[in-house]
């Protein structure tokens, strides 16, 4: 495979980018690809330049690069209209990025995360029990998309009971992430973003007279440092933002694990033998399947990435997942190996001012999750006649299905 005749919006390569990956590394590190508009950087230590130089690679397309997430001119008028625009300020560059993200910080503590551990662990207890009915189910009908939202609902401070509708709202968010989203869904997409803004601010309302310990009480009287309010449309972008980053990722992840898992028999037997193994089948569950594959930067002035200069106004393409390959950093990228040393140091969650503030409560799901499935089941398997498909898109990484059968 030659590197620069391909590109990451091809279906095939969408499908199994990992030969694609290799070319790269090998033929073309960084390169332009014209189908994207965009140079395509996929070595690690390349990814972390680019990381490392807020300054010069901007992560706030929205203002910068007047990145809007909606295609179409229709789409974004109802939201505008009617709700509030797109506005995720937690994606803006150094400095004012710190005082977005200390907002929600607290939530993510060390403490916060381990006092959440019993509520985790007795939400994937209640959901592998309600799998233990049958024989067969969608691993992420039943399981995987239900654990995350749950827990990212409390997080918020929302009631338990709403957390299918909010499920519902999080997967038409990211729905134009694919960048293949036709007209009339987009337009659906818009409706829908409206009745989670609209149910969020009532929410937000509400915490005003009936506050908690939860993230929608901090924003919903959220100021910046300087005694400034912080405006509704700022305010959305966070809980929104934190509703997708706190339910997709996870729920891929979730699922790609459960896959390997099942691809690895012999991953799983060790496992079974000594659970002390499980944070490495993590780490190397998320670097193998990224469920974030990559995100664009904005070039505010000329830069240079491995010898390769790259014009001011040009986008830039981080590839976390094929860095997450790269056998410079990873020796035998594409093993599964329970013993390497450096797992954690991949780029699932990103690196610098943008590492997922979410990464810590991220981890405890899944070694929870896996822990719990591993001691109520004995074994795992495809379901006969599965033919493992992911949907369509070039930011995210997530399974249509994941039918099984276990016992």
């Amino acid at each position: 495979m030659r590197a620069t005749e391909h590109s990451l919006l091809e279906p095939e390569i969408q499908q199994s980018p990992y030969a694609y990956y290799r070319a790269c590394h090998a033929q073309a590190p960084v390169h332009f690809s014209s189908p994207l508009n965009a140079w395509i950087v996929t070595r690690y230590r390349d990814v972390q330049h680019v990381l490392n130089h807020p300054e010069i690679w901007a992560n706030d397309l929205l203002v910068k690069a007047g990145f809007s997430m909606f295609q179409h001119a229709e789409a974004r008028q109802i939201l505008e209209s009617n709700g509030w625009p797109r506005d995720t300020r937690l994606q803006s560059d150094p400095p004012i990025h710190r005082d977005y993200r200390s907002l929600v910080a607290s939530a993510f503590t060390a403490g916060r995360v381990r006092s959440l551990g019993p509520f985790v662990e007795s939400i994937a207890a209640e959901l592998a029990e309600a799998m233990s009915c049958t024989a067969e189910c969608d691993f992420i009908e039943r399981f995987a998309a239900r654990l995350p939202i749950a827990v990212i609902t409390r997080l918020l401070g929302l009631p338990a009971e709403d957390a299918p509708k909010i499920k519902l709202w999080s997967d038409a968010w990211v729905e134009p992430l694919s960048g293949v989203i036709a007209l009339d869904r987009e337009i659906e997409v818009a409706r829908l973003g409206v009745e989670l803004q609209q149910y969020l601010a009532g929410w937000m309302e509400r915490k005003r007279s009936e506050p908690g310990e939860d993230v929608l009480t901090t924003l919903a009287s959220a100021c910046f440092p300087d005694g400034r309010p912080l405006p509704m449309a700022e305010k959305m972008g966070i809980a929104e933002h934190l509703i997708v980053g706190g339910h997709e990722t996870v729920t891929s992840a979730l699922a790609s694990g459960l896959w390997l898992l099942i691809e690895h028999p012999e991953v799983e037997r060790a496992l079974r033998r000594d659970r002390s193994l499980m944070r490495n089948f993590v780490e190397e569950a998320l670097r193998l399947e990224s469920p974030s594959q990559g995100f664009f930067r904005y070039a505010e002035r000329d830069g240079e990435v491995a010898g390769v200069e790259i014009p001011r106004a040009a986008m830039v393409h981080v590839r976390f997942a094929a860095a997450n390959r790269d056998p410079e950093q990873f020796p035998d990228p594409d093993v599964l190996d329970l013993g390497r040393k450096n797992a954690g140091s991949h780029m699932a969650f990103s690196q610098g001012e943008h590492h997922c503030v979410g990464a810590p409560l991220a981890r405890l799901e899944l070694t929870t999750a896996f822990g719990v499935l591993l001691d109520r089941f004995e074994r795992f398997e495809l379901s006969p006649g599965t033919a493992i498909r992911h949907l369509p898109g070039i930011a995210l990484r997530t399974l249509a299905a994941l039918p099984i059968r276990y016992s």
